[in-house]
Formats: C-alpha cells, structure tokens, sequence
C-alpha cells in the first residue's frame, strides 16, 4: 500500500492499486475525520453503526490521476476488456 494525500482536504490514506477497476483504500481515524464527504455522510444513519461508509468522490479523483500519472504503482496495469470495447 502507498500513501497518497487527498488533493482536496489533504487526508493522507493507504492506496493499492490493484488494477484499473480494482482499488483497495485503508483510511485511519484522522483521514476519516479531516474528509468532508465522509464527514457529511456519518450523520447520515446512527441506527446503523456497521453501515459501511460512501466512498469518497474526491479522494477517487486524486487515485484516478495519480495512477495515469505514475505516481501511483497498479499491480497488473492490464485492462479487464480492451479500452476500444469499454464503451
């Protein structure tokens, strides 16, 4: 996992670009607490705690150019389906 640091509110979280489509992201408490989108959306059910949380519209924005980048290591940079057939 790399670190990599939001380019919106600056919340720095663990990124493994496993491929194209495929993105693990570990947050911590003070990454959780610094997003504001993830901010906005804990107030958004407390009957269910275990409620997994929206992912984060910006922070997919920063991984998305980091990896065309380069700046951000994908494990198997191979397309699922070739770019010519995805849309």
């Amino acid at each position: 996992m790399q670190p990599l640091q939001c380019a919106e509110c600056r919340a720095e979280v663990l990124v493994r670009k496993n491929s194209w489509e495929h993105t693990s992201v570990q947050w911590n408490a003070e990454a959780r607490a610094a997003c504001r989108e993830l901010s906005n959306a804990r107030s958004g059910n407390p009957d269910r705690p275990g409620l997994p949380l929206p992912r984060c519209g910006k922070l997919t924005e920063t991984i998305e150019t980091a990896a065309r980048d380069g700046r951000l290591e994908i494990a198997d940079p191979a397309p699922v389906r070739p770019l010519a057939e995805s849309h």
